[in-house]
Protein backbone atom coordinates (compact mmCIF):
# COMPACT_ATOMS: atom_id res chain seq x y z
CA UNK A 1 0.00 0.00 0.00
CA UNK A 2 1.17 3.45 -0.88
CA UNK A 3 0.89 6.57 1.05
CA UNK A 4 -1.72 9.05 0.46
CA UNK A 5 1.35 11.83 -0.72
CA UNK A 6 2.16 9.07 -3.13
CA UNK A 7 -1.41 8.10 -4.39
CA UNK A 8 -2.30 12.01 -4.81
CA UNK A 9 0.97 12.52 -7.02
CA UNK A 10 -0.11 9.85 -8.83
CA UNK A 11 -3.58 10.96 -9.49
CA UNK A 12 -2.36 14.86 -10.41
CA UNK A 13 0.59 12.82 -12.99
CA UNK A 14 -0.43 12.81 -16.59
CA UNK A 15 2.30 9.92 -16.93
CA UNK A 16 0.48 7.08 -15.18
CA UNK A 17 -1.65 4.65 -16.28
CA UNK A 18 -5.61 5.81 -16.37
CA UNK A 19 -6.12 2.66 -14.28
CA UNK A 20 -3.09 3.74 -11.52
CA UNK A 21 -4.50 6.97 -11.46
CA UNK A 22 -7.60 5.63 -11.05
CA UNK A 23 -6.57 3.12 -8.33
CA UNK A 24 -4.80 6.17 -6.78
CA UNK A 25 -7.74 7.98 -6.16
CA UNK A 26 -9.54 5.07 -4.81
CA UNK A 27 -6.43 4.46 -2.72
CA UNK A 28 -7.14 8.41 -0.72
CA UNK A 29 -11.07 7.10 -0.91
CA UNK A 30 -10.01 3.77 1.33
CA UNK A 31 -7.58 6.00 3.55
CA UNK A 32 -10.27 8.47 4.15
CA UNK A 33 -8.15 11.16 2.62
CA UNK A 34 -10.75 13.95 2.36
CA UNK A 35 -8.42 17.15 2.06
CA UNK A 36 -6.67 15.73 -0.71
CA UNK A 37 -9.51 14.08 -2.42
CA UNK A 38 -11.45 17.65 -2.21
CA UNK A 39 -8.18 19.28 -3.99
CA UNK A 40 -9.00 16.75 -6.71
CA UNK A 41 -12.38 17.72 -7.20
CA UNK A 42 -11.40 21.30 -7.22
CA UNK A 43 -8.20 20.71 -9.75
CA UNK A 44 -9.29 22.46 -12.74
CA UNK A 45 -6.47 21.00 -14.62
CA UNK A 46 -7.81 17.51 -14.00
CA UNK A 47 -9.28 15.61 -16.36
CA UNK A 48 -13.16 15.07 -15.68
CA UNK A 49 -13.80 11.58 -14.89
CA UNK A 50 -10.94 11.73 -12.05
CA UNK A 51 -12.36 14.83 -10.82
CA UNK A 52 -16.05 12.78 -10.86
CA UNK A 53 -14.19 9.51 -9.16
CA UNK A 54 -13.02 12.20 -6.34
CA UNK A 55 -16.19 13.12 -5.64
CA UNK A 56 -17.83 9.83 -5.54
CA UNK A 57 -15.51 8.87 -3.59
CA UNK A 58 -15.30 11.75 -1.22
CA UNK A 59 -19.51 10.74 -0.51
CA UNK A 60 -17.66 6.38 0.08
CA UNK A 61 -15.29 7.62 2.49
CA UNK A 62 -17.55 9.87 4.83
CA UNK A 63 -16.29 13.19 3.80
CA UNK A 64 -19.49 14.97 3.38
CA UNK A 65 -18.79 17.98 5.72
CA UNK A 66 -16.19 19.06 3.45
CA UNK A 67 -18.64 17.92 0.28
CA UNK A 68 -21.32 20.51 2.11
CA UNK A 69 -18.64 23.23 1.96
CA UNK A 70 -17.42 22.91 -1.57
CA UNK A 71 -21.06 22.96 -2.53
CA UNK A 72 -21.84 26.06 -0.66
CA UNK A 73 -18.58 27.71 -2.18
CA UNK A 74 -20.35 26.71 -5.39
CA UNK A 75 -16.24 26.79 -6.88
CA UNK A 76 -17.30 23.70 -9.19
CA UNK A 77 -17.80 23.51 -12.96
CA UNK A 78 -22.27 23.81 -13.06
CA UNK A 79 -22.42 19.47 -13.66
CA UNK A 80 -19.89 18.53 -10.93
CA UNK A 81 -21.78 20.87 -8.79
CA UNK A 82 -24.86 19.41 -9.58
CA UNK A 83 -23.47 16.08 -8.45
CA UNK A 84 -22.20 17.23 -5.34
CA UNK A 85 -25.63 18.11 -4.20
CA UNK A 86 -27.13 15.49 -5.59
CA UNK A 87 -24.35 12.89 -3.14
CA UNK A 88 -25.09 15.19 -0.82
CA UNK A 89 -28.84 14.31 -0.49
CA UNK A 90 -28.75 10.71 -0.11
Amino acid sequence: MSAPKQDFQTAVDKTPSRDEREDAIDALVDAGECERLAILVQMDGLDGPFRRRALNGMAQAGCSDLLRTIVENGGLEESLQSDARELLER
